[in-house]
């Protein structure tokens, strides 16, 4: 796992304190579905890989706070070693449970904007997506080739996805 180098001096918002690196920019409301798909709007979110950093990190400031440590105890004892530990654990748990919302509210996304462009609902989608296998713009193009529903009407379209289902 290769780890940047940890960040400092950024300035940081009171609400969002234990992100380190600038979220990602998303297209607006009444973009298109391509074009939210091919900015990036609906991959993987970061935070599960900086909440691994921020382990990361913790270990090397633990080992240079055992390192420079001058006291009678044992120095992971110390209370300036625990707080090195809490924070660096609050900012993972925190940035791990974002990670996980981040990821359903894309993907929710992602269902939600198939149904409205191409009229299917969102059974029919999660069904296409567990068996497809490449990209969000593969499947994409997959969907808009596979099932021409932008020029038929709902009622039409399921019976079409009925007939190539059965």
């Amino acid at each position: 796992m290769k780890v940047p180098k940890k960040p400092s001096g950024r300035k940081r918002s009171p609400f969002y304190w234990w992100r380190r690196f600038r979220t990602h920019k998303t297209k607006p409301w009444n973009a298109s579905l391509l074009a939210k798909i091919k900015n990036g709007d609906f991959e993987y979110p970061p935070y599960f890989k900086q909440a691994d950093w921020e382990l990361y990190w913790m270990k090397e400031e633990c080992n240079e706070f055992k390192k420079n440590y001058i006291g009678f105890d044992d120095p992971e004892k110390d209370t300036r070693y625990m707080d090195i530990r809490r924070k660096a654990y609050k900012r993972y748990n925190l940035l791990y449970k974002d990670g996980h919302e981040t990821d359903n509210k894309r993907l929710q996304d992602l269902v939600d904007g198939f149904c409205k462009e191409f009229k299917i609902t969102k059974f029919e989608v999660w069904k296409i997506m567990e068996t497809f296998g490449g990209t969000t713009e593969e499947l994409y193009r997959y969907v808009a080739n596979k099932f021409d529903y932008n020029r038929l009407s709902k009622k039409k379209a399921l019976e079409i996805f009925k007939l190539n289902n059965v």
